[in-house]
Order: C-alpha cells, then sequence, then structure tokens
C-alpha cells in the first residue's frame, strides 16, 4: 500500500501562497525522480494542498527527508505543512 503525504498552506491562504505552493509542486515533482508520485494535474488546479504518494517502503526515508528539506526552504515562514495519511 502506497503511504500518502499531503503538503498543505498552512496559513490563511493568499494567491502568493497559492503560487509558491503550486511551485514547491512543481519542484518536488522533479527532485523526486521515481521515489514518488505527484499528479501535476492536482498541483496546477490545487488551492489549498497536494498530495504525494510513494509506492515502496524503501523510498520512505529519502522521500520524507526531500519532502522536510523542500518544504522548509520554500516555506520558511511556516506557510506549508506536511501530513502523512
Amino acid at each position: 500500500m502506497a503511504t500518502r503525504f499531503r503538503i498543505r498552506i498552512a496559513q490563511p491562504s493568499t494567491p502568493d501562497l497559492v503560487h509558491r505552493l503550486r511551485n514547491l509542486g512543481e519542484d518536488l515533482s522533479r527532485s523526486l525522480g521515481g521515489k514518488g508520485r505527484i499528479d501535476m494535474g492536482e498541483v496546477d488546479a490545487a488551492t489549498e494542498s497536494f498530495v504525494v504518494e510513494v509506492a515502496s517502503s524503501r523510498d520512505l526515508g529519502d522521500v520524507s527527508a526531500l519532502l522536510q528539506k523542500q518544504v522548509a526552504r520554500a516555506g520558511s515562514d511556516d506557510a506549508f505543512t506536511i501530513e502523512r495519511s
């Protein structure tokens, strides 16, 4: 079973935060390689959140670390959160 992470705006949404969220999704999609999957249609339409799926448990640690790093870089003002489901 795939593990899912939801990247969500953690503050009241503004057009700037939505733009940053979409840029984060694009950056993550490029960085993940084959270790995770992001639906770019979902990212392009995102106004509050998008999902990252990890199919292999062996990639879970690498993907989790990458998400933490990229979210911290994109949201140094604590603009985004990561929820695991």
